[in-house]
């Protein structure tokens, strides 16, 4: 981010406490609570770290001032096809939450946050905003000067110079998480990360959960890919090839099959260090390796074609039966049952 870490969105609980830590309050002075800063996890030496921060896949608070993640910014660019020498604005964590009454009396919701909306801008006029979102005049003006909106008075009334308007992209950042981690082990992030600063090699990294990552993933995949089109636009998922391939190993989809050029109804756009990781670790690494996967959330036909990306709800491979007596015999049961 070019910017001190602000904890990567989602491991505020992960603060280190400087009053806590003599040893720490001389090598960071002035601070009584700094985020662990911590982006990626290696588990091995040679092997590509595992990301575990969305700032480190892509960060666009800083208004693009970081040159660490150009050739992300380009190939997302590229992909999404956002038009060369056009100017767009760019939104983080933006909710929306809404309720609809369907014929059968029945409420449906809608509340999720969407991490990156990009979209092109055009002048407006506040009475045809008003119009647009049902908001009083008054209302969108005090919004607008709030959220600092360039205004400009004309001959036909008041003008909002960059609302936008343009079809929306939606961008998801899903990178991997951290293990609980043990407190006797020191393995929990914020004792890890303290370790290293006194200590520097010696430290003891927590682990990677894969399984929470593929759940928080799948829940949403196909819900923000069906609004991205609902709205006209798209919704592209930026992950690092490893999480990728373990999409691919533990669901039914396989990525492999969606590789493509252009996007689709659902997007995964996947970066990797490549030959990167041979590199010193003294320098901050590019992810320079990407690759699309594109395809229809469903698809119709055959039994021998793949369905789609609705796979990814699917198991890859259904364990044999005799697996789950061995784990049954190999764990004590809680108590009897009797009718």
């Amino acid at each position: 981010m070019d910017a001190e870490c602000d904890g990567g969105g989602n491991r505020y609980q992960s603060a280190i406490d400087i009053k806590k830590n003599p040893a720490l309050q001389s090598r960071i002075p002035g601070k009584d609570a700094v985020q662990c800063g911590v982006c990626s996890i290696q588990l091995h030496d040679g092997e590509q770290p595992w990301i575990v921060c969305p700032r480190r896949l892509l960060a666009l608070k800083t208004k693009y001032s970081s040159p660490h993640q150009a050739n992300v910014r380009e190939e997302l660019s590229i992909k999404a096809g956002l038009c060369e020498g056009r100017a767009y604005s760019v939104w983080a964590e933006v909710k929306v939450k809404t309720q609809e009454t369907t014929n059968d009396d029945e409420t449906k919701y809608f509340d999720y946050t969407f991490d990156y909306i990009i979209s092109g801008t055009e002048s407006k006029r506040v009475e045809d905003i008003s119009a647009i979102l049902n908001l009083s005049e008054k209302t969108v003006v005090s919004m607008a000067q709030k959220n600092h909106y360039a205004l400009a008075f004309r001959e036909d009334g008041l003008w909002v110079e960059d609302f936008p308007l343009g079809p929306p992209l939606i961008i998801e950042v899903m990178t991997s998480s951290t293990s609980g981690g043990n407190k006797k082990n020191r393995t929990q992030i914020s004792m890890a990360c303290e370790d290293a600063i006194l200590n520097q090699q010696e430290h003891n990294a927590p682990g990677i959960n894969y399984r929470q990552v593929w759940a928080r993933m799948v829940s949403q995949l196909i819900v923000k890919s069906q609004v991205g089109i609902a709205w006209g636009g798209k919704t592209i998922w930026l992950v690092q090839d490893v999480l990728a391939d373990y999409i691919s190993k533990s669901t039914a989809l396989v990525l492999s099959d969606y590789i493509s050029e252009r996007t689709d109804e659902v997007n995964i756009l996947s970066f990797g260090y490549g030959d990167g990781i041979e590199s010193s670790l003294d320098s901050i690494m590019e992810l320079k390796e990407s690759k699309l996967f594109a395809g229809p959330i469903s698809k119709s036909g055959s039994a021998n074609v793949t369905d789609g990306f609705v796979d990814i709800v699917k198991i890859s491979i259904p364990p044999p039966k005799e697996q789950i007596w061995r784990s049954l015999l190999n764990k004590a049961p809680i108590c009897g049952w009797k009718r």
